[in-house]
């Protein structure tokens, strides 16, 4: 990999020659410079301090008076081997080692030259005859064991390398080769220091990018992403730093960052099929789905067998801010018929671990399409299930059986037990008021985030794993515990619970709403829900059997966070603005109602509709595109009327939240957690209660406190609404105070978690 003369600290040896005292040889004698520094005056010292132009002109000058010189033919023949004269090389090197045949120098340069040549057995013995000269030399001993692992002697090369840098901690190749050797072998430590020595010892492109990898997969992000950048810097578009870099921003979420990255990798390697796959998941995360097809397409020609590029395709037919109602409303149609094709090629191909893709990709924006996906996804869950049964059969998943003990055991497995939608909305009532004397609690943790709301639920449960590996250490631990009811919160916003879902691992398997559609899992024989959020006949909306839990079927508590001060002017909101929040992440818009925005901002001008640009960012700036498209197809100057700001902390949102005339739920699918918090706030709510569970949190949370009133069913009544709480300053006063006076009726329901209890008990008692 490396292609320098390896330089010692110690004075090199002589020539060989009687006298040492004769200019030609290897003694350091320096003059000074101008600037007082020295320079090197030996033809070696200066070849080696990288003066090669002059150690060239000095080595020909000292050869033409003294042929017998070993200094200078160890240079020129040093000078022929790093030009690609490798005859040349040969004979001056070989005539140094005659002259010289006790310095392991010249052993050691002709071994070089040897192997350059092709002819490794004499370059080896060429190595051994330089430790003859000097035994424990780093130098050749790093030769030797280079030999020994191009050989495929591991052991022998892991033998001569450690030997190598011990005797030179300098010698790049030897600890960057070492540092591989023992990373292969899992010794990670180990292997990290030998990567460090290298990069100090040479920083290189190749190293930077071995040792950025490592720190990757270590977990140590930051230090990782600082190395390949390096890597980077060093080598502008080096293909395996691009590829170490773009899976750390995948992990990281920044997936126009990675997107880059791929796309250089691609160029130099477009044979690649797993960087094409990597590619489309990226672009996806960008909002690119029609970049992100071609390039699973891309990686299918490239591999026939690549099963999870095959699933992705699949998937992809749903976009996260589809351009148009007509690109969004075909989607399940579409995605409907690659499934199609998709159980076809696993019928065809039934040796290929098809495994290994449920869940990496999901169906996850179905649910933001309003309509009953029912049929579809109970295709969709049955070959999920049918596929994970393979890998269950295979690895010999034992069978769940009934659990000993007078308590019901109760797993609960969720990559949210931490400050998140699903924890705040769901989770922390279920842990903190089902009875301890009833029910033991396991909580699976399969995220990474852990704050204080983990700390807490571990004091609060029998048990709280976490950081247990993969999926397959995941379905073990689960199985292990012998639980009689295992509940999963969510499913369809992690791939890790995607698949032990699709597992049997409980008698009694439940799904929640924290993703509210149906799983269409065999495996779930409930879907818990509350009868405030789904309408009547909702049932056919499932493949589990409805579990509705009385009113907003969880227990939910305020936040009692303290409102920071924002200055709205800071983005150009003027005081006589009416403040519109539009608090939805971007996926939540579907095109359709793009103009009950556009009709809002005519009726209630002078407005600003306030939306926060996510963590997603490019999906912000998607549908801002597409808003700004419907308002200047109205004749509306989008500027006028619509801002895009920062994601907000908890405080300022809730200031804005004061600051806001009405909380604009977001129509198809509503928002639970936004709205509960603007309910917390005092904040007037306009909500469309919509045909499917997903589509009416807000209008469940008003017309469950008596706010009927400002639930609306039609375009037409959801802008009339908010244009009169706009434009009737006392009738949202009224609704203010309102709101004030009934939330409290809204928190602490801890009756649904009772309900909810005594059904677990039924169902582990009849299973």
């Amino acid at each position: 990999m490396f292609d320098w003369l390896h330089k010692k600290s110690s004075p090199a040896p002589g020539s060989g020659k009687a006298s040492d005292s004769n200019p030609s040889s290897g003694q350091d004698t320096k003059s000074i410079s101008r600037d007082g520094t020295p320079v090197p005056s030996g033809v070696l010292q200066q070849y080696r301090a990288g003066r090669r132009l002059e150690a060239e002109q000095a080595a020909r000058s000292r050869i033409e008076i003294d042929p017998t010189d070993v200094d200078s033919l160890i240079v020129l023949g040093l000078i022929a081997l790093a030009a690609g004269r490798t005859p040349e090389a040969l004979q001056y090197l070989q005539r140094g080692t005659e002259l010289a045949p006790t310095r392991t120098d010249t052993h050691t340069a002709f071994g070089r030259a040897l192997l350059a040549a092709g002819r490794q057995a004499e370059a080896a013995e060429a190595f051994q005859r330089a430790l003859v000269s000097k035994p424990g030399s780093g130098e050749p001993l790093m030769h030797l064991g280079l030999l020994a692992l191009a050989g495929g002697r591991i052991d022998e090369a892991l033998r001569e390398l450690s030997a190598a840098v011990l005797d030179d901690p300098g010698l790049a190749e030897a600890q960057y080769q070492l540092g591989n050797i023992l990373r292969q072998r899992g010794r990670l430590d180990d292997a990290e220091k030998h990567l460090r020595c290298a990069m100090a010892a040479k920083p290189d492109h190749v190293v930077a990018s071995d040792l950025g990898a490592l720190l990757k997969d270590r977990g140590r992000t930051e230090e990782s992403a600082a190395i390949l950048e390096q890597a980077l810097q060093l080598q502008p578009g080096f293909a395996p730093a691009s590829y170490n870099l773009a899976m750390l921003r995948i992990d990281q979420r920044l997936w126009s960052d990675a997107a880059g990255l791929l796309r250089s990798y691609l160029a130099v390697v477009p044979k690649d099929a797993d960087a094409q796959y990597w590619y489309a998941n990226a672009s996806i995360g960008d909002g690119d789905f029609e970049t992100a097809r071609n390039a699973y397409q891309a990686a299918i020609r490239l591999d026939g067998t690549h099963v999870r590029a095959r699933w992705g395709y699949a998937m992809a037919q749903f976009q996260a801010v589809p351009p148009t109602d007509a690109a969004q409303s075909s989607a399940p149609q579409a995605f409907e018929s690659e499934l199609g094709a998709l159980e076809e090629w696993f019928r065809a191909n039934p040796r290929v671990e098809g495994f290994a893709a449920v869940g990496a990709q999901q169906p996850f924006y179905a649910a933001y399409i309003a309509q009953n996906h029912r049929a579809v996804l109970d295709r969709y869950g049955r070959l999920c299930t049918r596929l994970m049964d393979g890998w269950a059969r295979k690895v010999g998943v034992p069978a769940p059986v009934r659990a000993l003990g007078t308590k019901c055991r109760v797993g609960i497995v969720s990559a949210h037990i931490h400050s998140h939608s699903v924890w705040h909305a769901i989770l922390r009532g279920w842990i903190e008021h089902l009875d301890p004397a009833q029910f033991e609690l396991h909580v699976f943790h399969t995220g990474a985030a852990r704050d204080g709301e983990t700390e807490w639920a571990a004091r609060r449960v029998t048990t709280l794993h976490h950081g247990r590996g993969d999926w397959g250490a995941w379905a073990k631990a689960i199985s292990d515990s012998r639980l009689d009811v295992l509940i999963y919160p969510e499913i369809g916003m992690d791939s890790t619970t995607v698949r032990l879902a699709a597992l049997r691992l409980a008698r009694v398997q439940m799904a929640g709403w924290g993703h509210p559609i149906t799983t269409g899992l065999p495996t779930m024989d409930g879907f818990i829900s509350a009868a405030a959020f789904e309408p009547e006949g909702a049932q056919a909306h499932y493949t589990e059997t409805l579990l509705a839990l009385p009113r907003l079927g969880c227990c939910y508590q305020p936040f009692d966070t303290a409102a920071s001060r924002v200055d709205p002017s800071a983005w150009d909101i003027a005081g006589s603005d009416h403040v519109l929040l539009c608090a939805g992440t971007p996926f939540k818009y579907a095109p359709r109602d793009d103009d009950v925005l556009v009709e809002i901002a005519r009726r209630c001008r002078p407005c600003k509709l306030l939306f926060f640009r996510s963590g997603q960012g490019q999906l912000s700036t998607l549908l801002e595109q597409r808003l700004r498209s419907a308002f200047l197809a109205a004749g509306l100057v989008f500027e006028e009327f619509v801002r895009f700001i920062p994601w907000q902390s908890h405080s300022a949102f809730f200031a804005l939240l004061d600051r806001a005339d009405v909380f604009l739920d977001s129509v198809g699918f509503s928002g639970f957690n936004t709205a509960m918090q603007a309910i917390e706030r005092g904040t007037p709510i306009v909500a469309w209660e919509g045909e499917f569970m997903r589509g009416r949190f807000a209008s469940g949370i008003l017309r469950q406190a008596g706010w009927d009133e400002w639930v609306a069913d039609s375009k037409q009544g959801y802008v009339e609404r908010v244009e009169r709480l706009c434009r009737q300053r006392d009738l949202r006063e009224n609704f203010r105070e309102q709101i004030v006076a009934r939330r409290s009726g809204l928190y602490d329901d801890r009756e649904g978690v009772v309900l909810l209890g005594q059904r677990l008990m039924a169902m582990a008692a009849a299973a």
